[in-house]
């Protein structure tokens, strides 16, 4: 991890990834014209992620009830961006992030600039002998209107071999920037976090309306995914927003 503090440090936990290839052309107006889509084998990729916030703590803040742990479930595709010596940098855009509690909402909004959605979750789980968690069935709805919402149930897999340069894998989940727009500008935030470990995921459910609502018709209400995969924890630091065409 690089030497200077981290404005937020925060776990992720259960974490599923559902991707869905797409003609580019089918997003690029949904994208800043700044911004290039990253393509694999001349696709763009939309994804469903949803997942648990845990043991969230900003710099300078203490811990806060409502603000450490919660519900999140995001829809994003990948993109790159230029900094200032014209070097690319791979990242996310994120079209919608749904969480749980009120003050990350205002809190995305404020501090990222990012298009959060303040929502309902419904979330149960069955545990293995173990304790870990086996099943999962994930519901949100959204507060402002109940019919952008989304409901998915998947089983925990086995894990799969660490992700190889070049692969799919690698591609979609091995993202160290998210990418928003501020005031007309393209703004960047870095992030850290060890290699993925990832473990297959079965789809037992899926009704959604969030990729829909992000504008990418392209996809029925229950249409399978091409990919799907579970996560079961991963430490993660991001950093402030800072301008792209200031990145040294």
């Amino acid at each position: 991890m690089s030497g200077r503090h981290p404005s937020v440090r925060m776990r992720w936990d259960n974490l599923l990834f559902l991707h869905w290839p797409v003609e580019p052309a089918a997003i690029r107006a949904l994208i800043p014209a700044e911004l290039e889509l990253d393509l694999y084998d001349g696709r763009a990729w939309i994804a469903l992620v949803p997942f648990r916030m845990e043991a969230t703590r900003f710099r300078g803040i203490p811990p806060f009830p409502g603000l450490s742990s919660f519900y999140e479930c995001n829809v994003r595709t990948y993109v790159r961006a230029r900094d200032s010596r014209g070097r690319e940098h791979a990242g996310v855009w994120f079209f919608s992030l749904d969480a749980e509690r009120l003050l990350p909402v205002l809190g995305g909004n404020w501090l990222w600039s990012l298009n959060y959605i303040h929502s309902r979750f419904e979330v149960t789980h069955e545990r293995d002998g173990s304790g870990a968690v086996r099943t999962t069935d994930y519901a949100l709805s959204r507060r402002r209107d109940a019919t952008e919402c989304t409901r998915v149930a998947w089983i925990r897999g086995e894990p799969i071999p660490r992700a190889s340069a070049g692969s799919i894998e690698q591609f979609l989940t091995e993202r160290y920037w998210l990418f928003t727009r501020r005031r007309g500008r393209i703004m960047g935030g870095r992030i850290e976090h060890e290699p993925w470990s990832l473990r297959g995921a079965t789809l037992t459910r899926l009704d959604d309306t969030l990729v829909r609502s992000a504008g990418v018709g392209v996809f029925g209400v229950a249409t399978a995914p091409s990919l799907a995969w579970h996560s079961d924890t991963l430490e993660v630091c991001g950093w402030d927003l800072v301008p792209m065409d200031r990145v040294p």
